[in-house]
């Protein structure tokens, strides 16, 4: 461990102290116990703290990870995240600690470019003749009446 990066285990400890903790994490990473269909993208987010609204009995927070019992689907799964698949822990949008060499590659690929816009092109304008002839788009049918416009004037 780099003597700057700061210790996973006591850093989490910190953050609980005041708040709730997102924790995100590599699911796929060796010694995560999680429910199958939480294992399969790079990256889960589970929160954890003392005193939530739905309480984690059973939260310990050891040197290796973070164990709980928590509720997905309305089943109680047994959870183990081990500190090696934890890249972030945020409280807020200004309180987070990120380990950037545990993010997952596949988060850290570019955006995709977007594709390329339609090219816009010039269409002749109309003549005072043809502008005033209902085309097939603006005549109305017989036995209704135009819609009146949304927009009204105002003095």
């Amino acid at each position: 461990m780099n003597a700057q990066e700061p210790d996973k285990h006591d850093v989490l400890i910190d953050l609980l102290k005041d708040a709730w903790v997102y924790v995100h994490f590599d699911p796929r990473r060796e010694g995560v116990i999680l429910p199958a269909f939480l294992r399969e993208g790079p990256r889960v987010v589970l929160q954890y703290g003392y005193n939530m609204p739905v309480p984690i009995r059973d939260l310990e927070i050891d040197a290796q990870g973070i164990f709980a019992t928590l509720s997905f689907r309305r089943e109680m799964h047994r959870t183990f995240v081990p500190f090696s698949a934890v890249f972030a822990m945020v409280i807020d949008e200004k309180h987070a600690v990120l380990w950037e060499k545990d993010v997952p590659a596949d988060l850290l690929q570019p955006a995709p470019t977007p594709a390329k816009p339609p090219t816009l092109t010039s269409v002749p304008a109309k003549t005072d003749a043809a502008a005033s002839t209902p085309t097939a788009a603006t005549a109305t049918k017989p036995g209704k009446r135009p819609r009146p416009s949304h927009l009204k004037l105002v003095d």
